[in-house]
């Protein structure tokens, strides 16, 4: 799916939503991304099982995510990565985080989580398929 509008929607989640360096964003928005193929929409508001249907995708992705990185906090993955917490925010601390990688670090780790939800994706579809 290539739409400006959730890439434009999705600008406020790097940084761990609004550089509060809480949940990932690439968490966010990839169970966003999960949601846009397997939620419901305002016309299914009652439907309870597609409401569960993303719910377990969601959060089968947010388990595989969490183990991966040990935490879905953003503040967490940045001291695991860097041996050390470097707020952003912060015009000496953003140089040393960039100076020590981390930058590539958290394009990789959203190369992966990307990789994951459409790997999930693609399972879902053919499991669909097989039932029928």
């Amino acid at each position: 799916m290539k739409d400006a509008n959730v890439f434009k929607a999705a600008s406020g989640l790097c940084g761990g939503i609004g550089q509060m360096h809480d949940a990932c964003g690439a968490l966010t928005g990839a169970a966003m991304m999960i949601s846009l193929k397997h939620g419901r929409g305002l016309e299914e508001i009652k439907n309870i099982d597609k409401m569960k249907e993303a719910h377990l995708l969601v959060g089968k992705l947010y388990k595989w995510f969490e183990k991966e990185y040990g935490s879905v906090k953003c503040r967490d993955i940045r001291v695991k990565a860097m041996g050390v917490y470097y707020d952003s925010k912060i015009p000496w601390q953003a140089e040393l985080a960039k100076e020590a990688g981390f930058h590539e670090y958290c394009c990789n780790l959203v190369g992966k989580v990307s990789g994951k939800t459409a790997e999930m994706l693609w399972d879902a579809e053919e499991e669909k398929k097989k039932k029928g």
